[in-house]
């Protein structure tokens, strides 16, 4: 099996964290499934930006989700046996699915659904406001609302995520001080609201805070992603 990973950064200038994905990919997908990695075009958003800026701003988010859709629809043409988009406002997805006969996993649809069955109440954990508001759209988009709680935000910026690769200790702490808070308000469940944000803490080793689990952000996608072309 054949899956199109597509993020939302622009991988050639994250290189630290291509590596932790090709890392990841392996222990995590399924044996004969092969993952490769794409991102968007480089210039999308720098020099002068970051891929939060970009997901935050709605003049240019469509830039972004634009190249998300042509993206899929080119993994269709090259064979590909499915797309797995690993953003978690879902940028895209609903928008390729309609583009496309493959199968199209979504990391925000994919996490919220697998942190719901986790237990009663689940929180996503994010580290920009703008993209906690657009989680919170996504969680209403997919009929969760009631099952999620407040967003919380972790005292970092897309800068201290980046230097975590290199220095995870405190990222491992800020957004295990946004966990706590949120488990304290009932979450069994933790979503990390980036996925660049969730691959550093996963390579970190961090799996749960106080004993509540952290849904992993690329394995529920490549799973959703392998259960759709081979259901059951």
């Amino acid at each position: 099996m054949r899956i199109w990973h597509q993020g939302f950064v622009e991988l050639e200038s994250v290189p630290l964290y291509v590596a932790a994905l090709a890392r990841h990919a392996r222990a995590v997908a399924s044996p004969g499934t092969m993952v490769d990695l794409h991102g968007l075009r480089p210039g999308t958003y720098t020099p002068q930006g970051t891929a939060a800026d970009l997901a935050r701003d709605p003049a240019l988010r469509p830039l972004g989700l634009a190249q998300v859709v042509e993206n899929v629809v080119r993994a269709e043409r090259e064979g590909y046996d499915a797309a797995a988009i690993t953003i978690v406002q879902d940028i895209g997805l609903r928008e390729a699915r309609a583009r496309v006969s493959i199968p199209v996993a979504g990391y925000g649809e994919s996490a919220m659904r697998a942190a719901a069955a986790l237990g009663e109440r689940f929180a996503a954990v994010a580290f920009d406001a703008g993209i906690a508001e657009q989680i919170a759209d996504e969680i209403g988009a997919l009929g969760l609302r009631e099952r999620a709680l407040p967003v919380e935000l972790v005292d970092t910026d897309y800068g201290g995520v980046v230097d975590a690769f290199e220095r995870p200790e405190r990222l491992a702490e800020a957004f295990a001080a946004a966990a706590r808070r949120a488990v304290a308000r009932g979450a069994r469940a933790i979503v990390p609201g980036q996925t660049i944000m969730a691959e550093a803490l996963w390579q970190h080793g961090l799996r749960s805070v106080d004993g509540v689990p952290i849904v992993d952000a690329l394995g529920v996608t490549i799973a959703a992603a392998e259960r759709m072309v081979r259901p059951g």
